[in-house]
């Protein structure tokens, strides 16, 4: 069983527990009916299980445009995100967070000050990554942040991004994931100055690609394939022959590589 199909009959089976406890995102676009039939046996005893049943787990779904925390195998927070444009695909990898840092600054890629124009933000209401950056442990440089364009999450299709993954409800998150209110987290914002806070302990992070996902109602919603051209592109040389590349191997596009030494972010 893959690892999204077990996350989708788990999600069935906590959808109870969504409209108390969790924070919504839009309407999905095209509902298909119920993930599980009413004789289906509970999430916890299917095989492939990919959610811990103990401790905190984020998922991220990049065609649903939205991310998931789960507490003891239970959702708590859903949040709209923006993921990467088709050009700049964010990956599915599995990484872990670590701390949170507050009033990053950002550095673009070379790549991004020669053919985009960008240049260095420092902290502040006007940075592309907001207040609060998530730190992840991985070798794509890719990670989670909060952003200074809010607008955007009022978008049906929210692949917009450089790669990195933008959380519309960061502050919330950061609380959960530190294990403090949400005051705390806007006296930690509000002292200025950029830092990490370490987590008590790291947090897995599954960043999936699954156009049938169940919503906060149990119900499986059909997603745009937003990297179909990759996927086809992936498929076709695979029929082919021909090996997957590097990236490809990695779960993710071919596309523009990043730059060691920071994230796309924005």
């Amino acid at each position: 069983m893959r690892p999204t199909r077990a996350v989708l009959t788990l999600l069935a089976a906590a959808s109870a527990l969504l409209n108390a406890a969790c924070v919504t995102t839009e309407p999905p676009r095209t509902a298909t009916g119920p993930v599980r039939a009413p004789d289906s046996p509970p999430a916890d005893q299917r095989a492939g299980m990919s959610i811990p049943a103990r401790g905190k787990f984020i998922l991220v779904n990049i065609p649903a445009f939205e991310l998931i925390a789960f507490q003891d195998g239970a959702p708590v927070l859903r949040s709209r995100v923006v993921v990467g444009r088709p050009a700049t695909p964010t990956p599915e990898l599995l990484s872990s967070m670590f701390a949170v840092k507050f009033n990053p600054d950002w550095t673009p890629t070379p790549a991004m000050i020669r053919y985009e124009g960008l240049r260095y933000v420092p902290p502040g209401p006007n940075n592309p990554l907001g207040r609060i950056m998530f730190e992840l442990d991985n070798d794509q440089l890719v990670y989670l942040h909060d952003t200074n364009e809010k607008a955007l999450f009022n978008r049906a299709e929210r692949a917009l991004s450089h790669g990195c993954v933008r959380v519309e409800q960061a502050r919330p998150l950061a609380a959960w994931a530190l294990g403090v209110t949400p005051e705390e987290i806007d006296r930690m914002i509000g002292q200025g100055t950029t830092y990490s806070v370490p987590l008590a302990e790291a947090i897995p992070v599954s960043l999936v690609y699954d156009t049938r996902f169940a919503d906060a109602h149990g119900q499986v919603v059909v997603h745009p394939d937003i990297y179909a051209s990759r996927n086809g592109a992936a498929r076709t040389d695979l029929a082919q022959g021909a090996p997957p590349s590097p990236r490809e191997q990695a779960g993710h596009a071919a596309g523009p590589a990043r730059e060691r030494g920071t994230c796309p972010g924005a």
